[in-house]
């Protein structure tokens, strides 16, 4: 029996890019601590939760390369994910207020270059569709949840809603079959 890789070969990382992952996985680990004294015997604001979950970013976007899900809709949906979780901890911990209008425009816009990015050349990315499903089925849970559940009728989480279900359902009608084997190799039915 013969089988088929189907993973990528890792490719070598050269000497120069493995010392700076070094260097900035140390410093990282000695910042992140730091943040938190100094936040701790300063007081004020928790801009220490914000620091750190900008390290994490430039480390996971910049710096560690995944192996797999090496492509443009897989990196630009971690990069939503990532700068998302950035604005409501903004949001959270230092200017509280004003997330609840800016996330859901910058999610929209960001389902909206990731749409144009996979139906523009949808032949190649079609395997990579599942990221982009799930940050659209969330999208679409969470416009539902704040429309019908905290009636926040703002247009922006409107908008958020309606780009996140156009964008779901042209991809099921544009793939059909390809769509649910997708599917089918994601959860193995």
């Amino acid at each position: 029996m013969d089988l088929e890789i189907v993973y990528p070969k890792p490719k070598s990382v050269s000497l120069l890019m493995h010392r700076l992952r070094k260097i900035f996985g140390l410093l990282f680990l000695l910042a992140a601590p730091s943040c938190v004294l100094v936040n701790y015997l300063t007081g004020g604001k928790a801009w220490s939760a914000v620091a750190i979950w900008g390290m994490y970013m430039v480390w996971t976007l910049a710096l560690k390369q995944p192996l797999v899900e090496k492509n443009v809709i897989s990196q630009g949906v971690r990069l939503l994910i990532t700068t998302g979780i950035m604005l409501i901890l903004i949001e959270t911990f230092l200017y509280p207020g004003w997330a609840h209008f800016v996330v859901p425009i910058f999610w929209f816009g960001s389902l909206t270059i990731l749409g144009v990015l996979f139906f523009a050349n949808m032949t190649k990315q079609r395997h990579n569709i599942m990221p982009l499903i799930w940050v659209t089925a969330a999208s679409v849970a969470a416009s539902a949840v704040a429309l019908f559940i905290f009636a926040d009728h703002s247009w922006p989480m409107i908008v958020m809603g309606a780009v996140a279900v156009v964008l779901l359902i042209s991809t099921i009608i544009v793939l059909r079959m390809q769509f649910i084997t997708e599917l089918r190799k994601r959860f193995h039915i």
